[in-house]
């Protein structure tokens, strides 16, 4: 029966493949005669948009890259990452930490996403607890939390080195599919705090919920999402994530600096989605709750999220900066009066120090 399953997942993942294959060179404008091509997949469900692989549709082809997304449902991802019918993706990072850690083919190498969960509270329960707002006073408490989520990873972690508290027993956290499904929970009084997208924020809110805080208020090295890749893929292939990387660096100053109207017209207009959506999740600081997206791998924040999964194979063996650093190299000698670049330097060196033969790659 497993078998059968798994060669069900596989034909629809090849059918996804070969549909979006037949139309996403000519949507992603990239030229024909790249040197290197590559397909990622992003999750189906809903919008979805990151400003590295969207606004690096304007340079992949000055270095010579065909990029190519598709869409696959969260369980379908990393099966077609392990075994080669894409070759990366980016998602949320509990699960190629636990997937890599436990003898996965993949290899993560650079960031996508940092930061964006909210935590919100039953009425009753703010009401009845002042200081509902400092963790200290949450014990007895319950949280609702999706399953497997980053989110949980990082507030278990917090509570764990920065509270003192152990969260298995001071916090009950409990598993609910569905984010409208955690609000409603909370709402009536089934569960006390819910971690939850800010998406769902306002509709919390209008529902009667307590606004707390975003999670990055625990955590402000709060690694979200990765950029991931087929491990045999990339150790073959290096320098097609070099140039990968290089097109997203710039992609991420030209989200960081240039003008945000024109920048939604232009993301709307590559990817079809409309330009009200992509500037709230973007750039309205209420809707955003601290979200960013940058390429850098941070290794420092990823490493200490993988401490709480205690397994036992070294991240390292699975975790790469060399590529990242490689590509930021260039694109600083390529453009060595840019200082926005020089910072990205320096933040590299703060947030990855810790990779094990750091000073060697410096």
């Amino acid at each position: 029966m497993k078998k059968s399953f798994t060669k069900l997942v596989s034909i629809g993942i090849l059918f996804l493949l070969l549909m979006a294959g037949m139309s996403g060179c000519k949507k992603d404008g990239n030229k024909a005669s790249a040197k290197y091509s590559l397909t990622f997949a992003k999750g189906a469900s809903g919008h979805s948009l990151n400003p590295l692989f969207e606004l690096g549709k304007r340079y992949y082809a000055d270095y010579e890259v065909n990029v190519n997304v598709v869409p696959l449902e969260r369980e379908q991802i990393f099966e077609a990452e392990s075994i080669g019918k894409v070759d990366g993706a980016y998602n949320d990072l509990a699960f190629p930490l636990k997937y890599g850690g436990e003898g996965g083919n993949i290899v993560i190498y650079g960031g996508a996403m940092n930061g964006g969960m909210v935590l919100l509270a039953n009425a009753k329960t703010a009401q009845s607890n002042p200081d509902i707002k400092n963790p200290e006073n949450w014990k007895g408490l319950s949280i609702t939390v999706q399953p497997f989520s980053i989110g949980e990873v990082i507030l278990k972690g917090v509570l764990k080195t920065k509270y003192n508290m152990d969260p298995e027993k001071d916090v009950d956290f409990k598993i609910i599919q569905g984010q409208a499904e955690e609000l409603a929970a909370v709402q009536k009084g089934n569960v006390d705090i819910v971690i939850i997208g800010p998406d769902f924020v306002e509709t919390g809110l209008n529902m009667g919920l307590v606004y707390l805080f975003p999670l990055v208020a625990l955590e402000k090295d709060y690694v979200c999402c990765r950029q991931t890749s087929n491990a045999d893929k990339f150790n073959s292939e290096k320098e097609a994530y070099v140039r990968l990387l290089k097109a997203h660096i710039r992609a991420y100053k030209a989200y960081r600096t240039e003008d945000q109207k024109a920048l939604v017209k232009e993301m709307a207009k590559s990817s079809g989605i409309d330009e009200d959506w992509i500037y709230d999740y973007l750039y309205d600081t209420n809707k955003t709750q601290g979200r960013s997206h940058n390429p850098d791998p941070n290794y420092n924040g990823s490493s200490a999220v993988y401490e709480t999964f205690d397994l036992d194979r070294p991240l390292e063996e699975f975790f790469n900066v060399d590529v990242y650093a490689k590509a930021l190299k260039e694109i600083v000698q390529e453009f060595p009066e840019d200082q926005f670049y020089k910072d990205m330097w320096t933040f590299f060196v703060e947030h990855n120090d810790k990779y094990p033969g750091f000073a060697s790659i410096i």
